[in-house]
């Protein structure tokens, strides 16, 4: 995979001075997720709103690129058609450029040129960002103010849902004891499939004889084909597991026609002080 262009959301303007950081933006975008799922070889028109809330004009800027996500959960960005699953080569959007007065909104239009030959599911993400004011720039290059000006990017992602040759799956790669008193285990979990898919699921500690003595909830988390994402599991009681053996089991559901579960044996044996004899 290539190296990122830039993996954060937030574009700095750092004017002479730090002596104090405001956040700039008067614009509101939504929705932030635009999702097709037209058949292969069919065109779809998708579209978002941006709104100006401030009192005065804005001018704003869009530009298409990949994007990823670390298995941390970072949102990394690309040069467009970078990834082998883009679709930016795909999407065509209305205006670059645009100025928008106090109040004004605009519909932006995102149009798929979906390829006959697609298979799976393919991605791409619109950076919808509100450039600083004419005149801040200019003071800014003459050193006429001490703001650090932070301004917002709104990331508009599109998702393409491959009707016909989607193929979910998914496994559990690793599981392991990061700690034992508290509990905490990581469960590294991966995007095996060509389907972006929302896996939820259960992490259970049992003892030799089966019984649950510790079970933890995964709340739903998306990934996209080939990602893997790392779930960190706490154990929050103020009871610590006994001396003993014990099997950590996990069971996720990722929308396919089956489950998958991994396993790990966990041993716990804490030191006891000598009685001196």
């Amino acid at each position: 995979m290539n190296r990122p262009m830039r993996g954060v959301l937030l574009s700095l303007f750092f004017f002479l001075g730090l002596v104090s950081i405001s956040l700039y933006g008067s614009i509101t975008v939504a929705p932030l997720s635009l999702r097709s799922n037209v058949e292969p070889g069919q065109p779809d028109l998708l579209s978002f709103v941006i709104r100006n809330t401030g009192d005065e004009d804005a001018e704003v800027t869009i530009t298409l690129h990949d994007w990823w996500r670390t298995v941390e959960g970072g949102f990394l960005i690309y040069v467009p058609e970078t990834l082998e699953r883009s679709c930016a080569g795909w999407t065509v959007y209305s205006n670059e450029l645009l100025t928008f007065e106090p109040g004004e909104e605009q519909i932006i239009s995102v149009e798929l040129l979906v390829p006959e030959t697609v298979v799976g599911d393919h991605w791409a993400v619109l950076l919808v960002e509100e450039q600083p004011n004419p005149v801040e720039e200019e003071q800014a290059e003459e050193g006429l103010t001490n703001t650090t000006r932070v301004v917002v990017t709104y990331a508009v992602k599109i998702l393409y849902v491959d009707p016909i040759h989607r193929s979910p799956n998914a496994e559990i790669r690793e599981i392991v004891v990061l700690e034992e008193d508290p509990l905490q285990i990581n469960v590294r979990f991966a995007n095996t499939g060509t389907a972006h898919v929302t896996t939820s699921g259960v992490v259970e500690v049992r003892d030799i004889f089966g019984e649950t003595v510790r079970s933890f909830d995964v709340d739903p988390f998306p990934t996209l084909p080939a990602e893997e994402k790392l779930l960190l599991i706490q154990d929050e009681s103020e009871v610590p597991l006994p001396d003993g053996l014990y099997y950590v089991v996990a069971v996720f559901d990722f929308g396919g026609d089956h489950l998958i579960q991994g396993g790990l044996q966990l041993e716990i044996e804490r030191e006891t002080e000598s009685d001196g004899s």
